[in-house]
């Protein structure tokens, strides 16, 4: 008993040293196996050197993985471990045997409880345990008689064997052992199917004993000679000959977000023996469910297969896909590999178009979409704020109560495609950038042109006359917003018809009225059309037009030249710039302008021709009427300051013989309101007047009024004799 009791004390220090060096790798296991003697390194220390020196004579595992080919080609796989004690022990649970499968097999049938067991059952083999005076037994793998189990974890990837407790070995003869084989193309036929090795050259195999105290962690520790490691010498197992080969199917693709239907079609000629069906596993990416598995998709004679999901795909989700071909005549059935996880595409399109003005807080575009699904745009204006609005089913979009854009934005938007489920943004489009436009200033041009009335007042000239003094007033005003009016430019041309012209002014009238002069106008000469223009340029973003009702009034005076009677007085000018980011505007053509009348006092018309005819030769002093005026006699004063006007009368010849020389003196009178008046050599007034206007003044000839023939008897007046004389009209501002 003492001995046995020390025992115990050296396995749970074991255990606690083991603890410490569990992470050790397999390589670090083969240091401790039976052909590396009990010594240990002289620096250990010497409680370290007692555990294993005695835990090395407690016994020695024995682990091999060995291989044969059956009768129809397949591989037949057996795996044997062996625990031989060197002294008797008593455990503190019931001993155990762990073989640890390789990572091919046991990936094929982890997380299915059904494959586990068909794996266990298809094994043959023995367990081998102590017994009393023949030192050890051998039973069948199934025996269910013998309290000893069998059982796989999925947690360790192993195969384990836990034996009776107490059992007593006896030195020398006992051990325990676990020895099993399994029939490829068996494991084949009950869906298991066995890829080959992942390294291309062996399977890895483990083996240990212990005590069920340990748990089946103990296939992971270092125990020594306990503890083995090893491999099956095959880059692959072969099904062989015996059964129909079975692969992975293929699924049609693309598949695309909220598509219910899913086909695709198998790679093998049908076996006529078995029945062949399609099971689909669907990996939700939002992980709302565990693996959706679709089971018993019928496949048809030519290999096709085709369901409909219950509910629709998902972007993101997978979708794979793998072929049971189930016997017809027992419960054997054949499962291909699963074939690679397809996912769920969602090929999404772009904005294509976007409208966006200056002015305005909308924006709309297009972007058309040839998949299902929800979609949103969302848009950043400048890479600040994100706002989203839903994309409508032709694939327009509108976004609303934006801020106001003034033009030069930078807009960036993508599409979005929405998860049915949850909501979420699932997927974006490439972006799509554009610059919101500047909205092109519109400007207001007025031309007005003024004359200096007598009054010294500027009014609006409907007309000017010569000498008159005028100016011109060019007004340019930007009258939208929120454009931006900039590089200003201003041309106003100077008609050839004015003379003593006065400097240009230009003033900035800002949209509350205040007035700054701007420097910097020029007076050029446009070569092409012979006349002098004034010439402004705006180069600093500084005085760039930015809020409506900003305005420039250019201005300058002139007098009207006397040659420009009868023609019109023009005013053009030229408007041009550009918008806020730069764009050159349509220059703008304005002409007008006004006619241009005589500006002086002057004889409209006078009578060239005052005929008395049929003369009687007087007996006393007559007065005669004339028989024929050719023309009226009319005035007018075109003067911009009216004053009181004269018209004056002259004998400029006296009457005289056509045929001889005789002459009679001073034989006209003006008549004037009925009263006569001798029209002499020396000037006489025959009218005064003050003209209101331009207009023509007719100066009447009638009866009380104008010339007429006043005759007294004389030698010198013969019968049937022409007399001819000649008047001189005088117009004057002033009295003679």
């Amino acid at each position: 008993m003492k001995r046995k009791w020390l025992f115990l004390i050296l396995v749970g220090l074991l255990v606690s040293v083991l603890q410490i060096d569990m992470h050790q790798s397999f390589a670090e296991d083969d240091i401790l196996n039976e052909e590396s003697g009990n010594e240990m390194p002289e620096e250990q220390p010497e409680i370290m050197q007692d555990i294993q020196e005695r835990l090395i004579e407690v016994g020695s595992g024995a682990l091999s993985g060995t291989y044969s080919t059956g009768a129809t080609g397949q591989t037949i796989i057996t795996m044997t471990y062996t625990y031989t004690p060197t002294l008797d022990l008593s455990l503190g649970g019931q001993p155990m045997i762990v073989m640890q499968l390789p990572p091919e097999i046991a990936n094929q049938i982890n997380g299915s409880t059904a494959k586990q067991q068909s794996f266990l059952s298809v094994l043959t083999g023995t367990v081998t345990l102590p017994a009393a005076l023949v030192g050890s037994v051998s039973y069948n793998i199934h025996d269910t008689t013998r309290n000893f189990t069998l059982a796989y974890s999925s947690a360790y990837n192993s195969v384990y064997v836990t034996f009776p407790t107490n059992v007593v070995s006896l030195l020398g003869l006992s051990r325990w052992a676990v020895s099993f084989s399994f029939d490829v193309a068996l494991l084949y036929q009950n869906g298991i199917t066995i890829p080959p090795a992942s390294n291309g050259v062996n399977y890895p195999i483990k083996g240990t004993f212990g005590s069920s105290t340990d748990g089946l962690n103990i296939i992971n520790l270092v125990l020594g000679n306990v503890s083995k490691s090893g491999v099956i010498a095959l880059p692959s197992m072969s099904v062989g000959t015996g059964v129909p080969i079975v692969t992975a199917p293929v699924l049609n693709s693309p598949l695309l977000n909220l598509q219910t239907a899913v086909n695709g079609k198998i790679q093998q000629v049908q076996n006529s023996n078995y029945t062949y069906t399609v099971q689909l596993t669907i990996t939700r990416s939002d992980g709302t469910s565990a693996p959706i598995v679709v089971s018993n998709i019928p496949v048809d004679a030519s290999g096709n297969f085709s369901t409909t999901l219950a509910s629709a795909l998902q972007f993101g989700d997978s979708v794979s896909a793998l072929v049971n071909a189930q016997s017809k005549t027992n419960s054997n059935y054949i499962q291909s590999p699963s074939a690679a996880p397809l996912a769920v595409s969602w090929p999404i399109q772009p904005v294509t178009t976007v409208s966006a003005t200056a002015g305005t807080s909308q924006l709309s575009g297009n972007a058309v979409q040839t998949t299902a699904g929800t979609y949103q745009v969302a848009l950043q204006i400048n890479g600040g704020t994100v706002y989203t609005t839903p994309l409508n089913a032709n694939g327009s979009f509108q976004f609303s109560n934006l801020p106001m854009f003034n033009g030069g934005e930078t807009v960036n938007l993508s599409v979005q495609g929405l998860s049915s489920r949850t909501g979420s943004v699932l997927v974006t489009s490439t972006s799509y950038n554009q610059t919101v436009p500047y909205l092109a200033p519109t400007i207001s041009v007025v031309q007005t042109i003024e004359r200096l009335n007598a009054q010294g007042i500027w009014e609006a000239a409907p007309s000017a006359v010569t000498g008159q003094t005028v100016r011109y007033t060019l007004t340019t005003t930007l009258t939208n917003q929120p454009a931006t009016w900039s590089q200003q430019m201003l041309k106003a041309y100077i008609p050839n018809g004015i003379i003593q012209l006065s400097p240009v002014s230009l003033t900035r009238i800002s949209s509350t009225g205040v007035q700054t002069p701007v420097l910097g106008t020029q007076l050029l000469t446009d070569s092409n059309l012979n006349m002098q223009y004034w010439y402004y340029q705006n180069s600093l973003a500084v005085n760039n037009f930015t809020q409506p009702n900003t305005s420039f009034k250019l201005q300058y005076t002139g007098v009207v030249a006397q040659n420009m009677t009868g023609q019109s007085l023009p005013f053009s000018s030229i408007v041009g710039g550009a918008d806020g980011g730069g764009t050159a505007i349509t220059p703008q053509n304005n002409a007008s302008s006004v006619p241009v009348g005589d500006g002086t006092l002057r004889f409209v018309q006078s009578p060239n021709q005052i005929s008395f005819k049929s003369i009687p030769v007087p007996s006393k002093t007559t007065i005669y009427s004339p028989s024929v005026v050719d023309t009226s006699l009319i005035v007018a004063d075109g003067r911009v300051a009216k004053s009181q006007w004269h018209l004056y009368v002259r004998e400029n010849q006296p009457m005289k013989s056509t045929t001889t020389n005789k002459t009679i003196n001073q034989a006209f009178v003006y008549r004037k309101n009925g009263q006569d008046s001798t029209i002499t050599a020396i000037a006489s007034e025959a009218y005064a007047y003050t003209s209101p206007n331009n207009n023509n003044v007719v100066i009447s000839w009638n009866q009380q009024n104008g010339v007429f023939l006043n005759l007294t008897p004389s030698i010198n007046i013969n019968v049937n004799e022409s007399y001819t004389a000649q008047l001189q009209w005088i117009l004057s501002d002033a009295p003679l």
